[in-house]
């Protein structure tokens, strides 16, 4: 297997585990809480979906990097997937910068960030198309 389908894998075995960790461990750490917290219904429910469009979005990662193993553009799936990454841990990182810097004591900004540089090293040691 070339190394850079090696590293879609990578990227995509990691994105699973973080959407698993995600729903599994993070929900009931912060979705629970809000029940009890006062804010009216409209508030905590859409916080509810929020929070679970983005594990929606992390699997959509995991599919982008599975296909870019097997799917003749998958250099261009990498790069799709790698940038959704980039984009998470950006935002992650803008929060602990220019919000509260709490969020450097979460799991946030460390996954993307790695999902992001595994995938785009797969993108740049991908074979090229052949025009």
């Amino acid at each position: 297997m070339p190394l850079s389908k090696l590293l879609y894998v990578i990227a995509a075995v990691l994105s699973l585990l973080g959407a698993a960790a995600h729903e599994f461990v993070g929900a009931p750490m912060v979705l629970s809480p809000l029940e009890g917290s006062g804010l009216p219904p409209d508030i905590i429910w859409l916080h509810h979906f929020s929070w679970h469009v983005g594990t929606v979005a992390v699997m959509g990662m995991v599919a982008l990097f599975g296909f870019a193993v097997v799917h003749p553009a998958g250099r261009l799936l990498a790069a799709l997937a790698s940038s959704m990454s980039a984009g998470f841990a950006a935002l992650a990182i803008a929060l602990a910068v220019f919000g509260d810097p709490v969020v450097w004591t979460t799991p946030a900004p460390y996954p993307w960030t790695l999902v992001a540089i595994l995938g785009f090293l797969g993108v740049v040691l991908a074979p090229r198309a052949k025009d």
